[in-house]
Order: structure tokens, then C-alpha cells, then sequence
């Protein structure tokens, strides 16, 4: 496992301390960076890193500023849920509108989406009890999740989707809860070889890939483990290059589009580009 510094720095302003980052999937690849605090004010401002130039270009800010809310995307819109307010961003439009807010209001929730609807997973405000609801982009409504007990959390687990399965990391423990909401079931995966306490989950290549955070030992690691749904079991892809927590990840595809590169009528490439690029084997590409 090599690790290179392909992404340009975000620019200076866009360093707010506590953002969420979450990945659209489509054709310029947009990632963002959105809202956080610095401690002494809260942020609305978002960020778009586009791949394919490999640049961030500072977008409409959101319709409230806020810090420790939740980000994913659905159908090519970024959702950003908190305790008091949805709202959604499309990027094709720069523009932000608001959806109606949560049912119950959670504190520092997790999202996910999932055959088509937003999950968000936390405890209600200002009590212990921890409930999921799931809003449906169709009716513009949140439900209540009738999914059962939940597992015995502590603190909302980070939460991701991969085969159609909701997946819940949990920060104090290496357990990992799965929830089928097509049969409305809970199951669970081998636990993780370590701990990771303020880490942070991804999804790339279809597994799940779990990194950093404070280990077994209250040790701040490196530890970068991968966890196959076919052969249910964990590994250790590598390690960070340096211990961090409380830190994002994402998956992207990195478009590589050389300047020099030319056709056989001498055109530059991105004046001859040809859809049939995205089928060619990805080192063909590079």
C-alpha cells in the first residue's frame, strides 16, 4: 500500500475545524468539504474539489450554519442532516433547498443512504434513547424506523452501505452491526482486529475500509484494516502515514487527463475525449 499527496490543499478559508466531507457520484466528481466551526463562530460555507483539474472552487454556502451535522448523497444530491433542519444541495445548479426536518431531533447523528432513502442514526436530543428514521426523497417526509431493538450503542456508530446493507462501526468497540432494511434484520460481522475511537469508514472496491482512531490500548493509531463481504473476514490493507482521529474519508475516482497527450490528428486529448475512456482498464487510462 503506497500513499501519495495526489489532492491539492484545501485553500486556507476552507479549514473550519469540524467539516464533513462526503463524495457525489458524477461525471466532474465533486467532493465537499462542508460548514464546521473554528471555535468561535460556526460556518455555512462548502467547498467542490473537482478531479479532473484537481482543484477546489468554493461553492453556495449552505442555508445555515452549523457544525456536527451529517453529510451523504443520494441520487447525485448532497444531504446535510442536523438536529433541527434537512437541506440539500444540487450541484448541477449550485443551489441549496431546504427539506423538511427530522421527525425527532438526534444529536450528532451518522447518515447513510440506502436502496433509495436517507437513514439517520443517533439519540434523541436530550435523552439516551437512540432511534433511527429514514427520510424518502419522493414525499419529502421522515419515518420513524420500526427496525426492532437497536444493538446496544453507546454513541451513534459511523454507518455505511455496500451491497445493499447498512453497516455500523462502533467507536468504543470492534463489533460491526448490519441492518437489511429489504427484511428489516440486524446481523453481525466478525469484529475489526482493533479498536478505533474516533476513526473513520469508507467504502472503496467493495469492502469496507476502517482507519486510525485511538487503538485497544488508548494508543493513537495508524492501522489501516479492509473487510471482504465475501470472505467475511478482516485484514491489514496498511498503515496511514502518520496516526490521526477524528478525520473523514471518501473514495474517489481520480481522473488523470495529460495536457500533451494527442490523437492521431494531433488534437489534445480533452478535445478528442471519447466516452469509451470510462471502459478501458483504469492503468490503460492513467
Amino acid at each position: 500500500l503506497l500513499w501519495s499527496h495526489f489532492l491539492s490543499d484545501l485553500p486556507g478559508e476552507a479549514d473550519t475545524g469540524d467539516q464533513r466531507a462526503v463524495l457525489t457520484h458524477s461525471s466532474t466528481l465533486p467532493l465537499f468539504p462542508a460548514g464546521g466551526s473554528d471555535g468561535s463562530r460556526l460556518y455555512d460555507c462548502v467547498w467542490r474539489y473537482n478531479s479532473s483539474v484537481n482543484e477546489w472552487t468554493e461553492v453556495s454556502p449552505m442555508l445555515k450554519a452549523r457544525e456536527y451535522h451529517s453529510s451523504a448523497v443520494l441520487d447525485g444530491l448532497l444531504y446535510v442532516v442536523a438536529s433541527d433542519s434537512t437541506e440539500r444541495y444540487d450541484h448541477t445548479l449550485d443551489a441549496w433547498e431546504a427539506l423538511q426536518p427530522m421527525l425527532y431531533p438526534m444529536d450528532d447523528c451518522s447518515t447513510t443512504t440506502c436502496r433509495g432513502k436517507l437513514y439517520a442514526t443517533g439519540s434523541l436530543a436530550g435523552k439516551e434513547s437512540m432511534v433511527m428514521q429514514c427520510y424518502d426523497p419522493e414525499t419529502d417526509l421522515w419515518s420513524l424506523v420500526n427496525c426492532g431493538p437497536l444493538p446496544p450503542w453507546s454513541f451513534a456508530p459511523k454507518a455505511v452501505t455496500l451491497g445493499g446493507l447498512m453497516y455500523f462501526v462502533r467507536d468504543d468497540s470492534a463489533e460491526v452491526d448490519v441492518y437489511n432494511p429489504a427484511k428489516n434484520e440486524w446481523d453481525k460481522i466478525p469484529p475489526m482486529l482493533q479498536v478505533h475511537v474516533g476513526g473513520s469508514l469508507a467504502v472503496l472496491g467493495g469492502k469496507l475500509y476502517v482507519s486510525g482512531g485511538y487503538d485497544n490500548t488508548f494508543e493513537l493509531s495508524g492501522t489501516l484494516e479492509s473487510y471482504d463481504p465475501e470472505t467475511r473476514k478482516w485484514t491489514v490493507a496498511g498503515q496511514l502515514p502518520e496516526p490521526i482521529f477524528w478525520h473523514s474519508s471518501v473514495s474517489i475516482f481520480r481522473q488523470f487527463m495529460p495536457e500533451t497527450l494527442e490523437d492521431d490528428e494531433g488534437r489534445p486529448l480533452e478535445d478528442a475525449f471519447d466516452a469509451s475512456l470510462y471502459s478501458q482498464d483504469l492503468d490503460e487510462l492513467r
